[in-house]
């Protein structure tokens, strides 16, 4: 009778995707002195040491696989694995094909999870990622670690059965019980919670107004100003005015997190907040490495990216930022692989309008030359620029604003104003935000005539301002009409959007 192949499901991540991968495991009985494994379907180290892993878990339960040729087949061939989630469908494969048990009625279920070499079930990365691809591919259940599998049943519409060890897993296998259900978990935290920081930061008015036009219209910022202005804390502050996460959203950011190892305990209740050091590397923000793995830009979807200090970013991290900023993903080709992350972010950016910091300061005199001024902003390309569609002076607060005793206008009403503005354009033009507006959509919602022309054309004359730069400007335009509660986008919209759109060396005196 010719070996009979056994086949079953599992999983690997792709970035923060998962990839269902078919287990296929053959045993062929030979007259040797030991069990030989082999694995193909382009394994990395990780898995390659699972062998001997699968073999000693097994033989903890008493499951001995005999002498002979143990084949292991990871398919699609095609597409490179990695990680240790695979370890227990690997291990079941070799116990059915070596006849422990019959899998035929478990061909739709996903295993994943990683083998101590006694048999205990870890948790491993992915939970959720892996309980959307089993929807996606109509399988189910998903049998994983107890920890794994309270992740994954965030999904909702997959039956995620928890295991502590292989014995449960193969007893489920055999008898159809032994496994129950994951609970639910209730919330998780992604980032601190920023609300009520608004209201601290005295005499900054201007900042932010500016920063509720950001959060209506989905707008990427540049806060230019001394140190100690309240560059870092406006940034931060930005959450605060931002919409709920959307259940899509929460789903998103929690994968990504799950997927990164940072293991979420429930789903995401608040946008993430990532400020790398300008340090960081060109993989590290934007993703890359071996194996691939999401950056910065990828941890940040969903919410906030703060790039504090942006002249001394390197020139390279920056520039690969121009991409995801108008394609909200990211993606990254190495040696035959293409991954695509999501990115959907929201960029602030701060910096100094000089090397010392203090150009432009009332009472500190600047010590830099007009050419190593000029130097250090010319570190940021004008493509760059271009893509950021507000720029904001923060200037050194008077002593007046600062011992005020409540600021001029509150964060609840910037957030209610914020509010009333998104849904405007909710109505107007869907899920889409007025950053993400293309240039049909622009002459129907921001038509150019009449005065208004007239100043945008002046502006682009005076400032050569580019085409992304007028049709920027459009997009903040419409976005200050919503927060005004206006249907029409008028001359005073575009003089305040051009305001808010001072070239990087003029943003100081």
């Amino acid at each position: 009778m010719p070996p009979r192949t056994v086949r079953l499901h599992g999983m690997c991540l792709t970035g923060a995707q998962a990839a269902i991968i078919t287990v296929e495991a053959r045993f062929q009985p030979a007259d040797r002195t030991r069990t030989e494994v082999q694995l193909t379907g382009l394994p990395d180290s990780v898995l390659r040491e699972s062998r001997s892993r699968l073999v000693a878990s097994l033989e903890a339960h008493g499951l001995r696989i005999p002498t002979g040729r143990l084949f292991l087949h990871l398919a699609p061939a095609g597409l490179r694995k990695g990680g240790e989630a695979l370890d227990l469908p690997l291990a079941l494969g070799a116990a059915a094909a070596v006849g422990h048990f019959d899998e035929r009625g478990l061909r739709n279920a996903l295993f994943l999870g990683e083998l101590g070499i006694d048999g205990t079930l870890r948790e491993v990365p992915g939970g959720l990622a892996a309980a959307e691809a089993c929807a996606r591919a109509k399988l189910g259940p998903l049998v994983a670690p107890p920890e794994t599998a309270r992740e994954a049943a965030l999904q909702g519409e997959v039956p995620a059965l928890a295991a502590a060890n292989l014995e449960q897993v193969i007893r489920w296998c055999v008898t159809g019980d032994g496994l129950e259900l994951a609970e639910t978990p209730r919330q998780d935290v992604a980032g601190e919670d920023w609300k009520g920081l608004l209201d601290r930061i005295r005499g900054q008015s201007t900042a932010k107004r500016a920063l509720s036009v950001a959060a209506a219209g989905g707008h990427g910022i540049l806060l230019s100003g001394p140190p100690g202005t309240g560059k870092s804390l406006l940034a931060r502050g930005l959450l605060a005015l931002l919409a709920t996460p959307s259940a899509r959203e929460r789903l998103a950011i929690t994968r990504i997190r799950s997927a990164m190892g940072l293991r979420p305990t429930g789903l995401a209740t608040r946008r993430p907040f990532r400020a790398p050091h300008h340090s960081t590397s060109l993989a590290g923000l934007v993703g890359g490495g071996q194996p691939l793995m999401p950056g910065e830009i990828t941890l940040a979807h969903g919410g906030i990216l703060f790039l504090d200090e942006l002249p001394e970013f390197r020139r390279e991290a920056l520039e690969a930022l121009r991409q995801p900023l108008e394609t909200g993903n990211v993606l990254i080709a190495r040696a035959g692989r293409r991954i695509e992350f999501p990115a959907e972010f929201h960029l602030v950016a701060a910096m100094n309008p000089c090397p010392c910091g203090y150009r432009g300061h009332p009472r500190r005199p600047c010590r830099c030359s007009e050419r190593e001024v000029h130097r250090y902003r010319q570190r940021i390309s004008g493509p760059l620029l271009d893509r950021i569609d507000l720029r904001i002076e923060v200037p050194t607060p008077s002593f007046d604003s600062l011992a005020a005793e409540r600021p001029t206008e509150t964060e609840a009403s910037l957030r209610k104003a914020v509010s009333r503005a998104d849904e405007r354009a909710s109505r107007r033009q869907g899920p889409k935000r007025n950053a993400e507006l293309d240039s049909t959509e622009l002459d129907r919602h921001v038509p150019l005539s009449g005065r208004a022309r007239a100043l945008v054309e002046s502006a682009a004359d005076r400032q050569a301002l580019s085409a992304r730069a007028i049709q920027s400007l459009r997009r903040v335009a419409r976005t200050l009409a919503d927060l005004a509660g206006d249907e029409r986008v008028t001359e005073r919209h575009f003089a305040e959007a051009l305001a808010f759109r001072a070239p990087l060396d003029q943003t100081v005196p």
